[in-house]
């Protein structure tokens, strides 16, 4: 974890002091893409969050709880996720190859569902756990104004919206700076921001094949109370990156039934 924040953000720091008037270029069609809102993005995390360990065999459901070993959410599994949207609709779902949570914006209102999946076979589970049955929720209109676009996860939503043009930003959203590009031996080049603010410090790094954005690095510090230093590093892969909306993902899968009450 030291190596990686050391490396990252020593890299832009020094970069910043020659190429803080840079411009950025192979990102801007990105940047394009989520003020627009308009796209396809099919990703993975492959540093989720440390996993709490369950040293001490503790059981979560009722007595005898469940047989460790088997439990899927004790495990530290790569996040999975995919973002589409074509204007006012919107869908997201993150998770893994078994579970994951998912989101359909149509509008004005949300449909929050689960999928399972077994041996390549997809369940949905909606209203109260009911399979194959799912109920829309009226959005929030005033929490996303105030907390800004999502795109699945936090850690994607964080720095995909570090590279936002500063009018579809929050007010509260720390400032990113671009301050350097470069290439790496392996063929790949790459697009440097940084940020300070709020007592952190932040380090980005966005990776070109071309002009196809294929990863994201990032490294934080911060100073703890005690004077010492922590930080956190975050990898995803990009798998898909396009211009064009998959409206497949845009309805409800086939065989799920909307339950929604009609008001009136």
């Amino acid at each position: 974890m030291k190596k990686v924040l050391s490396v990252l953000v020593a890299g832009t720091f020094a970069a910043g002091l020659y190429a803080g008037t840079a411009e950025a270029a192979k990102i801007d069609s990105y940047r394009t893409m989520l003020a627009n809102n308009k796209f396809t993005l099919k990703y993975e995390n492959i540093t989720p969050l440390p996993r709490v360990t369950n040293k001490d065999k503790l059981s979560f459901y009722g007595k005898d709880g469940m047989a460790v070993k088997s439990a899927s959410f004790l495990t530290n599994r790569q996040v999975k996720g995919i973002v589409v949207i074509n204007d006012g609709d919107k869908y997201e779902e993150v998770g893994n190859d078994s579970l994951s949570m998912c989101s359909l914006t149509k509008g004005e209102q949300i449909y929050f569902f689960t999928k399972s999946t077994t041996k390549g076979t997809p369940e949905y589970y909606g209203v109260e756990g009911k399979k194959n049955r799912v109920s829309a929720q009226d959005k929030n209109m005033q929490a996303a104004y105030v907390n800004g676009a999502s795109y699945a996860d936090p850690s994607l939503t964080r720095l995909l919206s570090a590279i936002l043009p500063d009018d579809k930003k929050t007010a509260d959203m720390p400032y990113y700076r671009f301050v350097n590009t470069g290439r790496l031996s392996n063929g790949l080049s790459y697009e440097d921001y940084r940020s300070d603010s709020n007592g952190v410090m932040e380090a980005v790094r966005y990776y070109f094949d071309g002009n196809a954005l294929v990863k994201i690095a990032s490294a934080n510090y911060y100073t703890l109370a005690d004077g010492s230093l922590d930080g956190e590093k975050c990898i995803i892969k990009i798998h898909e990156f396009s211009s064009v909306p998959d409206v497949a993902f845009l309805s409800l899968p086939k065989g799920v039934k909307d339950t929604t009450k009609k008001k009136g």
